[in-house]
């Protein structure tokens, strides 16, 4: 029976994470549109903060309470059910698009990123240190970087856009035609815009859902780690890491349906740096973190996986295709498969 609740509990603290960052990227986007904050900014910045909150949540409660390998399982398997199931289940919906842009920028960042984070940890193997750990130093090195990762790209998002008015005279006359007919159903929707009190509602109500629902889940997930003989590792990439990636997910797919994949392909690249450089970060600030020998070897997995679906992506001269779809899930369930046969059989 108190399995059984946990297992509610856990439940309960998975659809708190996923409701509360949803009311908080509302709240969020709300207060951006009405104080006129630009939307590429908005897009790079809230939403991809927004969807990591779960992650975000998770891993501080779990390094608050002495579990690091939890927080720490939370982002490697969130970054790998982002990028090989989540990206695979878009493409094989609808053929995702590659910009040159990001082709340029955001691959080789976020392959520079994730094997920073694997040398930051492989003190054993590089410093002839006794543990691997991520130290304070490290972790504001890597919120350093995201700064300037999130500068460079409001910069791009601006020239792409000044570029846009470059064209030719008739495409130009196109797109102002159709910002202007935009211009005049935003205007139409002004009376339905949000109230400051409901948004400062819709904030409040959303970071208190995802700090509560971060709590349910990390401690449900110790005791059902304990009961069920699985490690906080296994807990970490699989249980947590696939129910604080749901926005992700939800995102993700309903941008694929609605002809927007690219969207879900900057949400995907920018929710795997955030968690490393944010998520991490911020954790590690609080207490400098121990990383265990299992978790080493997944983020072993995961900087090879990231350099091969980086290399795919810059190499693609069109799109990401149903067949590599296919192959980023088979990718994802055979690593799910090493690490569950890892915790039992060694």
């Amino acid at each position: 029976m108190t399995i059984f609740l946990n297992i509610l509990f856990l439940i309960l603290g998975l659809a708190l994470l996923v409701k509360g960052a949803d009311f908080f990227v509302s709240g969020a986007s709300a207060i951006a549109k009405r104080f006129k904050i630009p939307a590429m900014f908005i897009g790079i910045t809230i939403i991809a903060l927004g969807t990591s909150l779960p992650e975000l949540s998770v891993s501080i409660a779990s390094a608050i309470k002495g579990s690091p390998n939890l927080s720490v399982g939370n982002v490697v398997g969130s970054n790998m059910m982002n990028m090989l199931l989540i990206l695979g289940i878009v493409a094989l919906i609808k053929p995702v698009p590659i910009k040159k842009n990001s082709k340029k920028i955001d691959f080789p960042f976020l392959v520079g990123i994730t094997l920073l984070l694997l040398l930051f940890c492989a003190d054993t193997f590089l410093n002839n240190g006794t543990i691997n750990s991520i130290s304070r130093f490290e972790c504001i090195v890597m919120l350093v970087i995201l700064i300037i990762y999130i500068i460079l790209s409001v910069f791009n998002a601006k020239k792409e856009h000044s570029l846009m008015y470059k064209r030719p005279q008739e495409i130009q006359e196109t797109i102002i035609q159709e910002e202007t007919s935009q211009e005049s159903k935003k205007k139409k929707k002004v009376k339905q815009e949000l109230k400051i009190w409901q948004i400062v509602i819709l904030i409040i109500f959303g970071l208190g859902a995802v700090v509560f629902g971060a709590e349910c889940v990390s401690t449900t997930a110790q005791y059902l780690a304990i009961k069920m003989g699985m490690s906080e590792t296994l807990v970490g990439i699989t249980l947590v890491s696939i129910g604080t990636s749901l926005p992700e997910l939800a995102t993700s797919i309903t941008a694929s349906i609605k002809g927007e994949n690219e969207m879900a392909l900057g949400n995907i690249i920018g929710s795997n740096v955030i968690n490393i450089a944010l998520v991490l970060s911020i954790v590690g600030v609080i207490s400098p973190i121990n990383v265990s020998t299992p978790i080493l070897v997944d983020m072993l997995i995961l900087t090879i996986c990231t350099i091969i679906f980086a290399c795919v992506c810059i190499f693609r001269k069109k799109n990401i295709n149903r067949w590599i779809g296919g192959i980023l899930v088979a990718m994802y369930l055979a690593y799910m498969t090493f690490a569950i046969v890892r915790n039992y059989c060694f």
